[in-house]
């Protein structure tokens, strides 16, 4: 059996309704609210190129809020819906051997595609649980990438080179020469 909501129209035009299945309940005030409806509308009504939309809207604050959109090429969770994924094993795979890219939508200069993850943002960040936070900033002049801990910055490059903040703890070599024994043979010198 197939349900078939179908808009006979004159003039069928982008962005027009085609029918709604809509879920309404009752406030604690008796009235009658619309608390959830999918809507089928007309994407691109150009005969040969043809395309719809599906869009699901709650009841949000009082008010009816679109939350999403399905296009045919993008699913868009939009007005303030975010994405949540609420179990520690659960995963979020961006298809198979896909490239994932993380951008806010006031950056518009090109990720390179080879890339596993891209993020396009001035400011990567993670806080860890007890809230100190950790993160990596690019300067406006895009000349270099700050590394921050807790706010305070610890490393930061240029086109003229590093900057470090703090001590710098070293397990190996520096362009091959030891450091420590190299510092105890210097300590020796000034001693004597």
């Amino acid at each position: 059996p197939e349900l078939d909501l179908y808009r006979v129209s004159p003039s069928p035009a982008d962005a027009d309704y085609l029918g709604q299945i809509k879920f309404s309940g009752e406030s604690d005030d008796d009235s009658k609210e619309v608390y959830a409806k999918i809507t089928g509308k007309i994407g691109d009504a150009s005969s040969g190129t043809e395309d719809g939309i599906i869009e699901i809207a709650h009841r949000k604050n009082g008010s009816n809020n679109i939350s999403a959109r399905f296009t045919s090429t993008e699913l868009k969770l939009i007005n303030g819906t975010g994405l949540q994924l609420d179990d520690d094993n659960t995963k979020l795979q961006i298809g198979d051997g896909q490239d994932l890219e993380l951008y806010h939508t006031g950056s518009a200069n090109h990720i390179d595609s080879s890339a596993n993850l891209a993020i396009r943002s001035d400011v990567f960040q993670v806080s860890t649980l007890n809230g100190t936070h950790k993160y990596i900033d690019i300067p406006t002049d895009e000349q270099g990438v700050d590394l921050y801990y807790d706010n305070t910055l610890r490393i930061g490059t240029t086109n003229a080179g590093v900057e470090v903040t703090g001590n710098i703890v070293v397990s190996g070599t520096v362009d091959g020469r030891d450091l420590a024994t190299d510092g105890t043979k210097l300590d020796t010198i000034e001693t004597n």
